[in-house]
C-alpha cells in the first residue's frame, strides 16, 4: 500500500537569495519533529527516475494543489523542479522559478519548502517526489534554501576522510573523528610506554624501539628477561587497548545521546556492545530516529576559529557551542557545531 506524505519541511533562514537547487528528502532514515515516520531513501536514483518521469514538478504555496485545487480555488506554481541530484545528504531538485516565486523568496515570505512524498505505507519506504510547497511550518531543521552546499560538501569529505559510509549520520561523524583524535594520542602514549620499558628516551621513535631491540637480541642479551619485557609490554598494550575501546564506546552512545536517540535507559547495554562491535552498533544507532527538535541558530558573521586549529580543539568548541545553545532552550546537531565553530555554516 501507498501513501502521501506532505509534512516534511525543510528551513528558509533570512536572506533575499533566491537558491537554484533546494533540498528535497533526508537521506537514510528520517522522521518528522511532529512524529510522522520513520520513512527511509533506499534508492535515489530510482526515486528521481519516476518523480521526473512525467515531466518537471511544480513547487506551490502551503500545499495549495492538494488542498485548494480540489475546492476549484487557484494553485498557480512559484516555481517547477526541472532536474534532481542525489547527493551524500539525500536528494536535491533544481528549481526554474516563476516572476511570483523569486520575488516571494526575495521578499522573505516565507522560510521552508515542504515536499509531497509517495511511499509505501508498511515500511515507509519513499517511492517518487510528487511535488513541494512554500511553507512557514519547518518540520525538520535541515539544509535551507539559500544555503550553499559547501557545508555539507565539507561533511562529506569529513564522511570520506574517517572512511565512513556517504549515508553516515552526523553524530556518528563527530563520534569518528573524535576517536580518530583519540588514537593518534593513544598511540603516542603507547610508543613513549614501550621506550620507556626498554630504557630508551621518551621521545624515542618507533623505528628506534624496534632497533633497540634487535640490537639487544644480537648481543646476546638475557633471553629471560627479553622475554618478561615482551611480556609486560604485551600486558600494557591490552590494557591500554581495552580501556581505549570503553573510552570510544563511551564517545559514541554519549554522542547518539546527545543528538536524541532514545537509548538513556540502556546506556550501559550499547556500550558494552560496542566495545565488541563498534561499526554494528554505530551502524544501529545511526539508524535509531531522534527525539530533538531543530532550531534556528545565526552563525556569526566572523569565523570563531582561526586557521590551524586542531580537531580537538574544534570538537571541544563545538560541544561547547551546543551546550549554551542547549541553554538558550535551542538543540543543534553535532555537524552544525563544528560548521559554526569552523567558520563553514
Amino acid at each position: 500500500m501507498k501513501t502521501i506524505v506532505s509534512s516534511l519541511h525543510f528551513q528558509i533562514p533570512a536572506t533575499g537569495e533566491v537558491p537554484e537547487w533546494v533540498h528535497l528528502t533526508p537521506v537514510g532514515t528520517f522522521s518528522g519533529v511532529d512524529g510522522r515516520g520513520p520513512f527511509r531513501l533506499e534508492d535515489a536514483a530510482a526515486v528521481i527516475a519516476d518523480s521526473l518521469s512525467a515531466g518537471k514538478l511544480p513547487i506551490d504555496e502551503n500545499h495549495a494543489t492538494d488542498t485548494a485545487a480540489p475546492e476549484g480555488r487557484p494553485s498557480p506554481a512559484r516555481g517547477w523542479i526541472v532536474a534532481m541530484e542525489a547527493r551524500s545528504d539525500g536528494i536535491w531538485g533544481k528549481v526554474e522559478w516563476t516572476n511570483a516565486g523569486r520575488e516571494l523568496l526575495a521578499d522573505k515570505a516565507y522560510r521552508g519548502i515542504s515536499p509531497v512524498l509517495l511511499s509505501t505505507k508498511a515500511e515507509g519506504r519513499v517511492l517518487k517526489i510528487l511535488r513541494a510547497a512554500l511553507t512557514n511550518d519547518p518540520n525538520l531543521n535541515l539544509t535551507s534554501l539559500h544555503s550553499r552546499s559547501e557545508p555539507m560538501e565539507f561533511v562529506a569529505k569529513l564522511r570520506q576522510a574517517l572512511g565512513l559510509k556517504d549515508d553516515a549520520a552526523e553524530d556518528a561523524v563527530l563520534a569518528a573523528a573524535t576517536s580518530a583524535h583519540a588514537a593518534v594520542a593513544g598511540r603516542a602514549d603507547d610508543l613513549k610506554r614501550f621506550a620507556e620499558a626498554a630504557g630508551l628516551a621518551a621521545a624515542t621513535s618507533a623505528d628506534q624501539v624496534v632497533t633497540h631491540l634487535n640490537a639487544t637480541r644480537s648481543a646476546g642479551g638475557d633471553a629471560v628477561t627479553l622475554r618478561q619485557t615482551v611480556v609486560d609490554l604485551q600486558s600494557r598494550l591490552d590494557t591500554v587497548t581495552a580501556e581505549r575501546s570503553k573510552d570510544k564506546a563511551t564517545q559514541a552512545v554519549d554522542a547518539a545521546i546527545a543528538a536524541g536517540k532514545p537509548i538513556v535507559a540502556m546506556r550501559d547495554h550499547y556500550i558494552e556492545r560496542h566495545q565488541k562491535d563498534p561499526a554494528g552498533v554505530d551502524k544501529e544507532l545511526a539508524a535509531l530516529p531522534s527525539i530533538n527538535s531543530g532550531g534556528i541558530v545565526t552563525p556569526p558573521k566572523d569565523a570563531p576559529l582561526a586557521a590551524g586549529t586542531s580537531a580537538a580543539e574544534i570538537i571541544a568548541k563545538a560541544e561547547a557551542h551546543r551546550a549554551e545553545q542547549a541553554k538558550n532552550g535551542i538543540t543543534i546537531s553535532s555537524t552544525d557545531a563544528i560548521l559554526f565553530v569552523s567558520g563553514r555554516s
